[in-house]
């Protein structure tokens, strides 16, 4: 397991956009020949207002011609292109490239725009790149562009140590974060990861081909990527924007970026700061957002809320003032609400405590949750506006957490209580909806079976608390005592009834759709009893799930029973639905005409139904059975 995980390091910094874009630069610095200035080229060039304390340290391309050269100062080794043709501007000006009203010092400078910046200092600006209005962009020693780095997450003390570099991958992330490994293998780990940064560490700071910087005060030992747009930025200053002509990076509006990784497609802007941190594809933050110390990964968005010491999974949303602090969420998808304080991980003691939130949590409005808290196998829970939550180890999915009603015991009067199952057996809409959101907004960047209901770890996280609602003493409520992972909750026996059916219907939904994909890959199971097919399909979660399962007789039966259960499943979404449209009804007189239905989402429901429908009908079909 140790060799893999440095297998797959050495494979990623093999691949990486810096081990590429390194080895062209330097390459390209063989390739290109520089001759000195003439005599005439340098009078031209003073004419043109232009001043240099000696003229013999700026090398030009063969066919240089120096009218675009104007106002400008150089100093130190410059090598200067033959410019030609016109690069846009923002607001699509077309301007002609070449050096206007600078400073220039140590620089090479292909054909691209300089104009107006104050001082441009040991920087490679690339070809069609555009630097304007700038104060200063400048490097200095020997740039490594934060590979090797170590950010601090979960316990704010240290004790997940996480070295990253810039395009690091959720694998290698996972394997340092969440996966037990050796002092031996953390120095070998380590130790290739500073091997790679000294072999691709470059003496100067990078503006890539197309990359635009405009109006922005400062940008310091970094490298911006191609087409990356910086625009109104404040201070950019040791990071690297890895961006493309297919996903470019757009940084804009009084941002500070610091100390950071920025991967493809990211969005950053209106007052944002970003520290110590890496951005990976497609995420977005705003909004006077504050990003310290923390991975967030790809296709979240976070504006207004505050990040620190925290793993933030795929396509999470926090758009409200809110708190995440020292929280592990790998899996992510999930949202937080206004005034969430998901973070009281040190009350007058070390900042040693921490969260591990499991996928697709909902933090209600103004919740509370103490640490240390583990809601790691409780994926698409929902914590209730202005819950409190204890410190607790929960281990229910699809529950919801309110606030409790207990009287009498003292400690047990601040309770909440859980009700196991809820959010699937309730609120089949918001899952449904979350699943058209995931796959609309992750495309590309997101695996497309992220958020689905039958993933292996959510069903083994069903199945586990479907067995332990299983008990022999039944009592009216029940603590952490009487059932293990209730947490800091209690449970009322009719809860406890409704959530086995909930989760009972999750597993057998899971079951019987195994069944058919098996089915359909091999039509000679028609012919055979499911509890033999069961025989023949693969998979340790399916195995242990269907070990003790009630089959149906023959697959037509089976086939009837899984079209039933998904006809529940899709009324249960469209129920939900309908249930907020008649609330809205009864509140608004215009809410048909001002709440218009999500037509979007309702196709892609719909598209979902119709393919089960076929799926259940073509085997009927085989069997020559009416559906």
């Amino acid at each position: 397991m140790g060799m893999q995980r440095l297998l797959k390091l050495k494979k990623a910094l093999k691949s990486s956009f810096i081990t590429t874009s390194v080895e062209v630069l330097r390459s390209t610095k063989v390739q290109v020949r520089y001759r000195a200035l003439t005599a005439d080229e340098i009078e031209v060039l003073e004419k043109n207002g232009n001043r240099c304390d000696d003229w013999s340290l700026v090398s030009v391309e063969p066919n240089f011609s120096p009218e675009r050269i104007n106002q400008s100062i150089f100093v130190g080794e410059v090598r200067l292109p033959a410019f030609y043709g016109t690069v846009l501007l923002p607001g699509d000006v077309s301007f002609p490239t070449g050096i206007y009203y600078s400073l220039v010092h140590n620089c090479t400078i292909e054909n691209a725009l300089v104009h107006r910046v104050s001082m441009l200092s040991n920087v490679l600006v690339r070809c069609g790149a555009v630097i304007q209005n700038v104060g200063s962009l400048v490097s200095s020693g020997k740039i490594s562009y934060q590979i090797g780095t170590d950010i601090v997450i979960g316990n704010e003390m240290g004790g997940r140590p996480l070295s990253v570099f810039p395009d690091i991958t959720y694998e290698l992330i996972d394997a340092q974060l969440l996966q037990k490994m050796s002092e031996e293998l953390r120095g070998q780990f380590v130790e290739i990861i500073e091997n790679w940064r000294q072999e691709v560490s470059l003496p100067y700071g990078v503006v890539d081909k197309g990359a635009v910087i405009s109006n922005t005060n400062i940008v310091r030992n970094s490298w911006i990527g191609p087409h990356a747009r910086i625009e109104g930025a404040a201070k950019i200053r040791n990071t690297i924007v890895l961006s493309s002509l297919e996903e470019p990076c757009n940084i804009y509006d009084s941002v500070i970026i610091e100390n950071s990784n920025v991967q493809e497609g990211v969005k950053v802007h209106s007052g944002a700061l970003v520290k110590n941190a890496v951005l990976m594809k497609r995420v977005k933050i705003g909004n006077k957002a504050i990003i310290n110390s923390s991975i967030i990964s790809s296709c979240c968005h976070i504006d207004e809320a505050e990040v620190t010491c925290s793993y933030v999974g795929p396509l999470t949303q926090m758009h409200h003032h809110s708190l995440l602090i020292s929280t592990l969420w790998p899996m992510g998808g999930g949202n937080i609400g206004y005034g969430a304080n998901v973070g009281s991980n040190h009350t007058g003691r070390r900042p040693d405590q921490e969260l591990y939130a499991g996928q697709g949590l909902f933090f209600g409005l103004g919740v509370n949750i103490k640490f240390p808290a583990n809601f790691k196998e409780s994926p698409f829970t929902i914590v209730a506006t202005g819950v409190t939550c204890e410190p607790q180890r929960l281990m229910f999915p699809f529950s919801l957490i309110k606030k409790g009603s207990l009287s009498g015991d003292p400690s047990k009067s601040l309770l909440n209580e859980l009700i196991p199952g809820w959010n699937y057996a309730k609120n089949g809409y918001a899952l449904d909806r979350n699943i058209y959101k995931y796959s609309t907004r992750g495309k590309g960047f997101v695996d497309a079976s992220f958020g689905a209901l039958s993933q292996s770890e959510l069903v083994k996280n069903v199945f586990d608390a479907y067995q332990r609602l299983q008990i022999k003493t039944i009592k009216d409520i029940y603590f952490k005592e009487d059932i293990v992972g209730l947490g800091s909750n209690y449970l009322r026996e009719t809860v406890r009834q409704s959530a086995l059916k909930a989760y009972h219907d999750v597993l057998e939904r899971f079951i019987l759709d195994t069944f058919i994909s098996a089915i359909e890959a091999d039509l000679s199971l028609l012919s055979e009893a499911p509890k033999d097919i069961r025989k023949s399909i693969s998979g340790e979660v399916f195995r242990e799930v269907s070990r003790d399962w009630i089959l149906p007789e023959n697959v037509g039966e089976l086939l009837k029973k899984y079209k039933a259960l998904e006809k529940e499943w899709f009324d249960c979404v469209f129920k939900g639905l309908d249930r907020d449209a008649t609330r809205g009804r009864e509140i608004f007189d215009d809410y048909d005409e001002v709440h218009l239905p999500d037509k979007a989402f309702l196709d892609f429901e719909k598209q979902r139904i119709e393919e089960s429908n076929k799926r259940v009908a073509a085997l009927f079909k085989e069997l020559r059975l009416e559906a």
